[in-house]
């Protein structure tokens, strides 16, 4: 059974989608490493934002595609660490 193609497939290169599951993974790997420390890790996707990558069709400012990392940043001690998140909620990768 072949998996529904994305509808971005053919705008993404191979790399740039290799690249982001190994971010992904070893994400999952750091943050089991880390399990019994206060470190959290996890991954931001930030949005589509307004920049030189995103061009000028994103939707969000730069502003805006902050906001996960400082969220994440600002973590309590018993926040999520090893997942993948976008303003304030889990991402499926």
């Amino acid at each position: 059974m072949l998996l529904p193609i994305h509808q971005l497939i053919d705008s993404k290169p191979f790399a740039y989608n290799a690249s982001k599951a190994a971010v992904n993974a070893f994400t999952i790997h750091l943050a089991h490493e880390l399990r019994n420390t206060p470190v959290k890790i996890n991954s931001a996707h930030p949005g589509w934002v307004k920049t030189e990558l995103g061009g000028e069709g994103a939707t969000i400012d730069i502003a805006g595609g902050a906001k996960t990392g400082v969220e994440l940043a600002m973590l309590p001690d018993d926040g999520p660490s090893g997942g993948f998140f976008h303003l304030g909620e889990p991402v499926p990768w």
